[in-house]
């Protein structure tokens, strides 16, 4: 028999208390004054289309979904402020204004609808608590662009589907009562959970997502590569824990989960495609996430371990009350073990109690004569002469065996 899988919530923090920077903050944590001004100064502000959107640096102030839709989310934490309010309210309204006529997203309006756009979006304002009407018309894009052989999704409708792509569309209509029946979403987590390999984090068809995105420079119409690095494997991994349709206790959820442990960098990031000595935010939050959502599946506090003993059944042992648990876990065992093995004699002794508990009672209080009393006792006595061959019996067919 194997050792039991462990799964470890603070075994993850303590590797992330020794990121060297201070850009990136824990899970749960609000964000920092610094780190909301800088989002703010960044948001475009104009009289034109453009207006409450983020840019990215390549495509010199022009705003498109990738960024925008990835700080509304950020903005959607608590602890934004007044300032993040009215930012995210700009942002969710450039989001609902981009939406494209059939209802899904691309980099912008215009541009061809996408499902990681789609999704991305569609988590956007889900968080934001903004734009139900533009969901409801996403909610059917990302339904009708399934692929029509298999409970996934492609990086577009009728594509091969993806784990990148069935992940973050499952994470969106998830998150939507009533988009998917459980069924659905229980075959596309089981299509995932097929899919996962344990340490290997990229799906080698969307390890880089790349595209071309047109977009204006004052007069000059210049086209920016896209490239967004993706990591299917993490993605995936949320998608599943995050349903609550599969049984988190599975062997391939524990190993995923170490798997994401140990291959966390000094740093605490991770290795991000072609670039692996570059830390990057791009391959931090999938793995963050992952470690999210396996503790809030599995683990009762933060500060806990989960051992796999099978499918189906795990020990969570808190780390502030561990030597606490084991003892009484020692005791409540070694009584059932006791009672277990002595039950029949401690059945005799609990009739011989009660039938000789209730004369003795009677007579206390004047309701039995000394005869009476007397007769009354010939069953106990008659129970302890059985118990006493029985326990001579049974001491012979154990020296026997």
């Amino acid at each position: 028999v194997g050792s039991p899988v462990a799964v470890s919530a603070s075994r993850y923090a303590a590797k992330a208390r020794r990121t060297p920077t201070d850009r990136f903050t824990a899970v749960g944590r609000a964000l920092t004054p610094d780190v909301v001004a800088y989002l703010l100064s960044q948001q475009r502000a104009s009289d034109d289309s453009t207006n409450g959107g983020w840019s990215v640096r390549t495509t010199n102030g022009f705003p498109i979904a990738e960024a925008t839709s990835w700080v509304v989310r950020a903005l959607s934490r608590p602890g934004t402020g007044v300032l993040g309010g009215e930012a995210l309210a700009r942002g969710a309204e450039w989001l609902r204004a981009n939406q494209n006529v059939d209802f899904g997203w691309g980099s912008y309006l215009g541009q061809p609808s996408r499902v990681f756009h789609t999704a991305l979006n569609m988590l956007a304002l889900q968080e934001s608590g903004a734009g139900a009407d533009s969901l409801a018309g996403a909610q059917r894009w990302l339904i009708d662009g399934q692929n029509a052989r298999t409970p996934a999704w492609g990086p577009t409708p009728g594509a091969e589907p993806t784990m990148l792509h069935t992940s973050i569309a499952l994470l969106a209509l998830s998150r939507t009562p009533g988009a998917l029946s459980a069924n659905t979403m229980r075959q596309t987590a089981e299509w995932l959970l097929e899919r996962i390999e344990p340490g290997i984090h990229v799906e080698r068809s969307t390890t880089v997502e790349e595209y071309d995105v047109p977009y204006a420079d004052g007069d000059i119409q210049a086209v920016f590569q896209n490239s967004l690095p993706h990591f299917a494997g993490p993605l995936a991994l949320s998608a599943i824990l995050s349903t609550g349709v599969v049984d988190p206790l599975q062997q391939k959820v524990f190993d995923s989960v170490n798997a994401i442990m140990d291959t966390q960098l000094e740093g605490g990031h991770w290795e991000l495609p072609r670039s692996p000595m570059r830390p990057s935010v791009w391959a931090l939050w999938p793995f963050v996430s992952a470690l999210s959502s396996a503790r809030s599946a599995i683990l009762s506090t933060p500060r806990a371990k989960a051992a796999l003993l099978f499918p189906g059944c795990a020990i969570v042992q808190s780390e502030d009350v561990a030597q606490d648990l084991t003892r009484r876990l020692l005791i409540q065992n070694a009584l059932f073990d006791w009672i277990r093995s002595r039950r029949v004699v401690l059945a005799l002794w609990l009739v011989a109690a009660v039938t000789t508990g209730v004369p003795v009672t009677l007579l206390l209080a004047g309701r039995f004569s000394v005869k009476d009393f007397l007769t009354a006792l010939i069953f106990p006595v008659l129970l302890m002469v059985f118990q006493v061959i029985w326990e001579r019996r049974a001491a012979r067919a154990g020296a026997g065996g």
